[in-house]
């Protein structure tokens, strides 16, 4: 298989920014959807297999999500700075300074 990097550059540059941003909502959207289908499940579905079953797509959705966030990345430039300045923060909040 090619290099994970190199696959994300060349959807980017056969679909474009603007198309793989709106693929971005999309799968966002997907995975909001998948969240909110499996919380409606009452505790025993949860915990049976219906809610095996919605979890695998939760994981599913995520890693859509994933995929298209790593490209995101590559279009925008690195997230490093501002996830460090953003856990130190929640840090902060959760009293772990």
């Amino acid at each position: 298989m090619k290099d994970k990097s190199d696959i994300l550059r060349l959807a980017i540059a056969t679909y474009g920014t603007p198309a793989q941003e709106d693929m971005m909502l999309e799968e966002m959207s997907e995975l909001t959807k998948a969240i909110l289908k499996y919380r409606r499940l009452d505790e025993t579905d949860r915990k049976g297999a219906e809610g095996f079953v919605r979890r695998g797509h939760i994981r599913e959705e995520i890693a859509d999500v994933q995929i298209m966030l790593d490209q995101m990345r590559i279009i925008y430039g690195d997230t490093s700075e501002c996830e460090s300045y953003k856990l130190e923060r929640l840090a902060g909040r959760l009293g772990l300074e």
